[in-house]
């Protein structure tokens, strides 16, 4: 038998040496990404688009026409590359591999992505905890959490900071992008002292103006409106015309008037708005966002918005420093002029202020409505309380009387443990070097993502009886019913050192307006609308966007 010969050996070594180096070239890059997740563009430029160029040389060598080389190289490497990541994300050696969930979301944020586009997160991660448990695996490395004593030690002083969910951000990042508990809590100090006791003192004017206005709006709606039941709107679109037209009093100043015009004259709110959803998608793969804003024109939209906020920012500067609204703060004006922050900054917290101050107010304003469209025994029982506490021509502006009211307060913690305007949490990070922690039954290793699922929490029937009804006598120190209330367990406005600043305003903004308009109007429902089915259609977009959501409205005699 003849030997081989040295032309038939060469080509056969030199092509299991090129495959080799295609799989060293594949591991390398896959441990990469494993152990130092690199998000950056130059890193995944090399990882991505330069290792598999590169590769095309050899494999040049072993194809017909060169011109086949670069897609085969590109593709080899990336099937290599997947099929290591999966293999790893799948296996028993993996961190979290003891913790159940779907295998999509175990192998790729990229399914959390595709549950965002369709606004399904809050509903989708609740089913994963009714079906799994109170922990599920809803990414490669990040948990979704359903137990309430983990609250105090993720949230409280000494938890975790916020995710990678925040990176990706233009600019210095905002107080709420913030991931840094140092510079977060420095960069706090402006929005505590606007929300002191006393600054809250001073909003109660410009709140009450507002309310004024909107009743205005509606009572021109009931008379020119040719239903005998009154007028139908869109109370979803009228309160966020009203919470948006109050937070630009805060936030700049004035100028948007969206009530006054019936819609968003200046385009701010619907840029702001437009980019809300797509960043709530790409938050999930963060490492996309600054090559999307730069390439797409999810870019103009943030540089637009962010040009009006600066204009309003300048142009509030302008005005009297005296009138001590939230840009007052924001921008310094009551600290000596060294210590004031650059006007980037004072207009990216404004814009924070206006999406943080209005569509999360709003939407729990326009659920309440709908409660108690749906619940008319709580609906009577509130309008007696109203009524009783503030007689025929008396505004409702005492502010203590208000904070005291049971079914109220009743009728507003309700509608904000079943409808959380963040309804999924904010993300938090175990991050590299910090080692493993132990949270409660827990052991959490490093580079572990987590949120506490909000929605799921309060809705869980060992911490509230019969969660998924409407009860604000739940609220009582008396009459409530049997079972369940764990105080612990409800955290609308998050909790801890990230506890949303505003709180206290957007309850007086909210028990103000409630008795305002009920003490004006009666609401009831509309033929042809379905009810039954509106809750069911909010979406997720970080925060709650809601469709629109009628209600009949007429003058009470």
């Amino acid at each position: 038998m003849s030997q081989p010969t040295l032309t038939q050996i060469w080509p056969l070594r030199l092509a299991n040496a090129d495959f080799s180096l295609v799989d060293t070239s594949v591991l390398t890059s896959y441990l990469c990404f494993r152990h130092f997740e690199p998000q950056s563009t130059l890193p995944l430029l090399v990882l991505l688009v330069l290792i598999p160029a590169f590769l095309t040389i050899p494999i040049s060598y072993h194809v017909q026409s060169p011109y086949l080389a670069p897609p085969l190289a590109f593709l080899a490497y990336g099937c290599l590359l997947i099929l290591f990541i999966l293999a790893y994300r799948l296996s028993p050696f993996h961190p979290l591999a003891k913790y159940p969930g779907p295998v999509l979301d175990k192998t790729s944020k990229w399914w959390a992505a595709y549950i965002s586009a369709r606004g399904d997160p809050h509903r989708y991660y609740k089913s994963l905890h009714d079906r799994y448990g109170d922990v599920v695996r809803v990414g490669p490395n990040e948990l979704s959490i359903r137990d309430a004593s983990l609250i105090h030690p993720v949230l409280g002083p000494g938890g975790l900071p916020k995710g990678p969910r925040w990176d990706g951000r233009p600019g210095l990042p905002a107080l709420i992008e913030q991931r840094d508990p140092i510079q977060h809590m420095h960069q706090r100090k402006p929005w505590n002292r606007a929300f002191s006791s006393t600054a809250l003192k001073e909003y109660e004017s410009i709140v009450a103006k507002r309310i004024r206005q909107l009743v205005g709006c509606l009572e021109d709606r009931v008379h020119s409106s040719d239903q005998k039941e009154g007028a139908v709107l869109d109370m979803a679109q009228w309160m966020n015309y009203f919470t948006t037209d109050f937070m630009g009093d805060m936030a700049f100043g004035g100028g948007f008037e969206l009530m006054k015009a019936g819609g968003d004259r200046e385009g701010l709110w619907t840029l702001i708005e437009s980019g809300l959803h797509v960043i709530a998608v790409l938050g999930h793969v963060s490492y996309l966002l600054p090559a999307y804003l730069s390439m797409m024109r999810g870019g103009d939209t943030i540089q637009r918005s962010r040009g009006l906020c600066r204009e309003k920012a300048l142009d509030r500067l302008r005005m009297d420093a005296k009138r001590k609204d939230l840009f007052y703060y924001l921008s310094g004006e009551d600290m000596p002029e060294a210590e004031r922050p650059p006007i980037g900054n004072v207009a990216k917290d404004g814009t924070l202020a206006i999406i943080a101050g209005s569509d999360t107010t709003s939407s729990v304003l326009t659920a309440l409505v709908y409660y108690l469209l749906c619940n008319p025994a709580a609906y009577h029982r509130l309008q007696e309380e109203v009524d009783a506490a503030f007689p025929s021509g008396e505004e409702p502006l005492d502010v203590v009387k208000l904070s005291h009211m049971e079914w109220l307060n009743g009728c507003i913690n309700e509608t904000l443990r079943l409808h959380p305007p963040v309804p999924s949490g904010s993300q938090r990070s175990l991050g590299r070097g910090k080692g493993t922690k132990v949270l409660g039954n827990l052991i959490i290793p490093e580079q572990t993502q987590l949120f506490l699922h909000t929605y799921s929490i309060q809705r869980d029937p060992r911490n509230f009886h019969n969660p998924e009804v409407f009860l604000p006598e739940r609220w009582f120190s008396t009459d409530a019913p049997v079972g369940e209330h764990n105080t612990d367990a409800f955290f609308p406005f998050s909790y801890g050192p990230t506890i949303c600043a505003g709180k206290n305003l957007a309850l007086m903004e909210m028990r103000m307006l409630i008795c305002w308009v009920l003490r004006r109007f009666r609401f009831s429902k509309t033929l042809g609308f379905s009810y039954e089915t509106w809750d069911v259609t909010t979406e997720d977009w970080f925060v709650l966007h809601q469709h629109p959501m009628l209600a009949s409205i007429s003058r009470r005699e």
